[in-house]
């Protein structure tokens, strides 16, 4: 039996396989070339960008750290996976180490093909350059031999990276969005300057309320940090994560059901948690694999990261009910405290404008995101129907029924739109009656099948309530008219009349395609309905629609899909169903009042 000896021998292709081509980015490239910088003890990083991407565009970031001499080059620069905690968790200035898996120095072949570096460490310098393309052919990382130029200097100790031949398809954000970036996400402590293309990177003034807290989280460890309740939304709300100094987990709201809050306060709170126990200094090995190779993300599946997920969702669901609730006592206050509001409150009896504050501020809880403006109409509302006998009848229904019932109530009232509410039982009844006529002209085989469209277009409540205040869309009507006249190219006689009604600046779309009597609704025709979709995104990518199909007669293969097309926002109702549902709507209403 011989024994025989052999050893491991890495391709090239391990430094993908390491992680550099994730730093595919110009804000991720500079912030892990930036932290070697911070872990050389240099007071000042100074990066100059190219005003664009061409063939002879070039990075340059240079750091006055303690630079490299040749021995420090080829045994620990060039040595990939190097621990760089091994000579210690502090710098010579005190600095907690933020760096450790000795792959960041490389970060630079994320974004170009060409790495320079040049090193100035007691008098002498030391220049080398990598290309990329040259490693590409080897079979193994330990063929290629670099040269390293040395020579004597009177520079002061430092390092400068020059990343040439960048990847032609880089997005090079503007010098200003790279220094908010790099500000945020770098280690920002005395003696640390960090300046690109001649500008300091300073903190970004948010302006709002600051909080800070801290807590200690049982079985994981001290949680401390900040958070600011912004005075208006945020492009990338939510909680950073800091480890020694540095952003692991860029903002986010731990998976926060922003929908059933209001007042867009989860998109206002902005802040950073401080979780050293993820990496703490005792160095203990399972702490620090925590942290993904690329040091921006976490290992999702530990149990200590899902503690701090877990705990973070908590935390922001407690701020942001908390804030919720602030706002809407503020706003209710602010409301009541008009003096045309405070004045009719006062000329009612006391027991009478307590109950009356009461339902508003109820009320005005349900509705947070309401507009200001309707708001107030709501107010008026109230107060007014407080001022008259129905007043006190609808309200003494409200205060005394049952919980679920005025939120129903709420829920109505917010869609159906405050503008048009005057008097809500004298205009239920009405709209019943309507509604009654309407029934008897359907069932007449004297009504003109146009004059049923005219009905209902001039009626758009009997299909949703406040669709009448919806504006016409004409361009989105033109849209879908041209779409119509080439499926019923020559068969005029069968052509569907089309209604497009619109709000919110035409982001949210109601569409009701009218078949004509003689046809039958086919599958084809609801394939042409699904089809919107598609047409209408192309010119309103992110437009919100819900399409009614209004016909006589269905065929069954499209009534047995009719369930599964409601979860698409498709509805195929018929004139009869049309004016059942509006009336089964309204007569809830005024069982919830109690007339």
């Amino acid at each position: 039996m011989a024994k025989k000896k052999a050893g491991f021998r890495f391709s090239p292709r391990i430094l993908d396989h390491l992680g550099i081509s994730a730093y595919n980015s110009v804000q991720k490239c500079l912030t892990e070339l930036g932290a070697n910088a911070y872990d050389a003890d240099a007071d000042k990083l100074t990066i100059t960008l190219p005003d664009a991407v061409d063939d002879s565009s070039l990075i340059e970031i240079e750091d006055t750290g303690v630079g490299m001499s040749y021995q420090d080059i080829t045994e620990k620069f060039l040595f990939v996976g190097l621990n760089r905690r091994a000579d210690g968790q502090r710098t010579a200035k005190g600095r907690l180490v933020i760096g450790s898996k000795g792959i960041g120095k490389l970060a630079g072949f994320g974004i170009a093909s060409t790495v320079e570096i040049t090193s100035w460490k007691d008098g002498a310098q030391s220049t080398f350059k990598i290309e990329r393309e040259s490693l590409e052919d080897l079979k193994a990382l330990s063929e290629h031999e670099l040269t390293i130029v040395t020579s004597q200097t009177e520079r002061s100790n430092g390092t400068r990276v020059r990343l040439m031949k960048l990847a032609p398809e880089l997005n090079l954000q503007s010098a200003e969005v790279i220094r908010r970036y790099l500000y945020r996400t770098l280690p920002t402590v005395a003696g640390f300057k960090i300046i690109v293309n001649g500008v300091e990177c300073t903190p970004e003034d948010v302006p709002g309320e600051r909080h800070e807290f801290s807590e200690d989280l049982e079985g994981v460890g001290p949680i401390r940090g900040f958070y600011i309740i912004a005075n208006a939304r945020q492009p990338t709300p939510g909680l950073a994560v800091r480890v020694r100094k540095r952003i692991v987990k860029e903002p986010s709201l731990f998976g926060v059901d922003t929908r059933s809050h209001g007042f867009f306060t989860a998109e206002k709170v902005i802040g950073e948690i401080y979780a050293e126990f993820l990496d703490s200094e005792d160095g203990a090995q399972s702490k620090r694999d925590l942290i993904s190779t690329t040091r921006d993300g976490f290992l999702e599946d530990s149990p200590v990261v899902r503690k701090l997920d877990e705990w973070a969702k908590r935390f922001l669901e407690q701020v942001i009910r908390g804030v919720d609730e602030s706002e809407g006592k503020k706003r209710a206050d602010s409301l009541l405290s008009r003096p045309a509001v405070k004045e009719r409150l006062e000329r009612m009896p006391p027991h009478v404008r307590g109950t009356a504050t009461k339902v508003v501020r109820g009320i005005l809880a349900k509705l947070r995101n309401v507009e200001e403006d309707e708001a107030a109409e709501l107010i008026e509302w109230v107060l007014r129907y407080y001022e008259s006998n129905i007043l006190r009848e609808l309200m003494r229904a409200i205060v005394s029924a049952d919980v679920r019932d005025a939120e129903k109530l709420a829920v109505l009232v917010e869609d159906w739109g405050l503008k048009q509410v005057n008097s809500v039982v004298d205009i239920i009844k009405d709209q019943i009656g309507i509604i009654g006529k309407l029934e008897e002209v359907v069932a007449s085989d004297t009504a003109k099948e146009m004059d049923l469209h005219k009905l209902i277009e001039g009626n758009l409540w009997l299909i949703r309530e406040g669709l009448e205040l919806w504006s016409s869309d004409k361009p989105l009507k033109t849209v879908l008219d041209q779409q119509i006249d080439k499926i019923y190219k020559d068969r005029e006689d069968i052509r569907p009349d089309l209604i497009c009604r619109s709000r919110d600046n035409g982001h949210e779309a109601a569409i009701m395609e009218f078949k004509r009597p003689k046809e039958t609704v086919v599958m084809d025709h609801v394939s042409q309905a699904l089809e919107y979709e598609a047409l209408l995104k192309r010119h309103r990518p992110n437009i919100i629609f819900t399409t009614y199909v209004v016909g006589r007669q269905y065929h069954p293969s499209v009534l047995a899909t009719r369930e599964k097309l409601e979860g698409a926002s498709l509805h195929l109702w018929s004139m009869d169903e049309i004016l059942q549902r509006a009336r089964m709507r309204f007569e809830k209403i005024l069982e919830i009042l109690g007339r």
